[in-house]
């Protein structure tokens, strides 16, 4: 079964990523009831996990600079919450490729009324009635016309979540799974591994056969693999992640452990980028019948310095992109 095309799923972790940089107060891992019965595609943040880490500690200093601090209160005088402190996890999923019928859950301590009063001031608000919940929508001119038609957002309030949805039926399906009226990712055995307690990840995913195209240049590995799954964490000071890559059988998965192989020697060879050198040289591959796993275990200051490096070389890009406009 395909999952979700290769923009769609890099949307996903963008938004994650997006999420990651705000962070908060109590744990919250995924709450699999949450998420609908056999999705075929799961990201989950959980920023209350990762603001204690090294790794957290270093994003929130970074978020205390004065643009971002800028850029942070601006957030806060509109949307009445904190995102360093009132933002506590989100959960992306889909039960289909199609990247419309994605939902975004997002968990925070906001005021519902607040953000109703946004909702029905955005451009031509709309709503209608899900059983006892109001679903709102309204225009979303950050995104190009489609068809001749302008893109809705659709949005729903429960208790501390709000969903977000790019179709109503589909987040009208959100809200009957959390009302308990629709079959949940807790009462079966898919993905088992997500939402695991005390596991301590502050990042988990997962996904299905995913339709990639060609170009995508990790199409050749992950249209091998049955599933893949991530998990990301960080405990005393050391960071750890793991890839999990199922194939259809051991010989499949051993091709697949060979491309990545040949892969990570390349990246070792990348002398420009020492840190990168650093990443590739602490993964560790191994196989075990249909199953392929990549595991990195690194002190979270070195993942803290990769990050730094990343930073200054966009940074150093953008600024020669400046000078060279006319």
């Amino acid at each position: 079964m395909k999952i979700m095309n290769s923009n769609s799923w890099k949307s996903a972790l963008c938004i994650g990523g997006l999420c990651g940089v705000s962070l908060l107060a109590s744990a919250a891992p995924l709450e699999r009831a949450d998420v609908a019965a056999n999705p075929a595609w799961v990201l989950h943040l959980d920023c209350d996990a990762l603001r204690p880490t090294t790794i957290g500690k270093y994003i929130l200093a970074e978020m205390d600079k004065p643009e971002a601090k800028a850029k942070l209160a601006v957030f806060q005088t509109l949307f009445g919450f904190d995102l360093r402190t009132q933002l506590h996890g989100a959960t992306l999923y889909g039960t289909s490729p199609a990247p419309e019928e994605g939902l975004l859950l997002v968990y925070a301590d906001f005021d519902p009324e607040h953000l109703v009063t946004l909702a029905k001031a955005a451009k031509d608000s709309q709503s209608s009635r899900h059983g006892k919940v109001e679903i709102y929508n309204w225009i979303d001119e950050k995104k190009p016309a489609k068809n001749g038609r302008q893109p809705r957002t659709y949005a729903a309030i429960v208790g501390n979540r709000v969903i977000f949805g790019q179709r109503e039926d589909c987040v009208g399906r959100a809200l009957d799974v959390l009302a308990g009226s629709a079959p949940n990712l807790a009462g079966e055995a898919s993905f088992a591994d997500l939402g695991r307690p005390q596991s301590g990840h502050f990042v988990e995913a997962a996904a299905r056969k995913m339709a990639l195209p060609d170009s995508d240049p990790n199409a050749v590995i992950l249209k091998m693999a049955q599933s893949v799954q991530l998990a990301m964490g960080e405990s005393q000071g050391q960071f750890d992640a793991a890839v999990t890559l199922v194939a259809d059988n051991a010989e499949v998965s051993g091709h697949v452990l060979s491309i990545v192989q040949g892969l990570l020697a390349l990246a070792k060879l990348q002398t420009d980028k020492p840190e990168s050198v650093k990443v590739a040289n602490a993964i560790n591959l191994t196989q075990t019948g249909e199953r392929v796993v990549g595991s990195l275990h690194l002190p979270a200051a070195d993942v803290v310095e990769v990050m730094k490096a990343d930073a200054a070389r966009k940074a150093a890009k953008a600024a020669k992109a400046a000078k060279t406009e006319p």
